[in-house]
């Protein structure tokens, strides 16, 4: 449904914090919404790629998608129906609230072995 409404989108994104729908194609529109939106900071579920993605400042860093398919797993490919995981949901949530979404996206980025391009979402 989320791709009908932005058909021209070649990454298609969802703030979890206000509910926008982004162009998560590269060219910052994320980090710019994030600025607006949670000053600096941003949770996203990106569609295409079925991953969380947490931004602080211009840095980024995925994390588990908070839907899953009808066995609990996160689908590595589009097409299955999602529902939404409460108790993961619950875990982004916390670092919303708590405030330690920027230590989280410095954990992740160092201990991942992708790098992602600062501004690229």
């Amino acid at each position: 449904r989320l791709g009908s409404l932005c058909p021209d989108f070649e990454q298609t994104a969802l703030c979890l914090v206000c509910g926008s729908v982004l162009n998560a194609g590269g060219k910052g529109e994320c980090t710019k919404h994030a600025q607006k939106c949670g000053g600096g900071a941003g949770i996203f579920f990106l569609l295409q790629e079925c991953i969380g993605l947490m931004l602080h400042g211009n840095k980024a860093a995925y994390i588990h998608s908070p839907y899953v398919d009808s066995h609990g797993e996160t689908p590595h490919y589009r097409g299955r129906p999602l529902n939404l995981d409460m108790e993961r949901y619950r875990i982004l949530q916390e670092l919303w609230t708590s405030h330690t979404l920027r230590a989280q996206v410095i954990a992740e980025r160092g201990n991942s072995r992708q790098v992602i391009i600062t501004n690229f979402y």
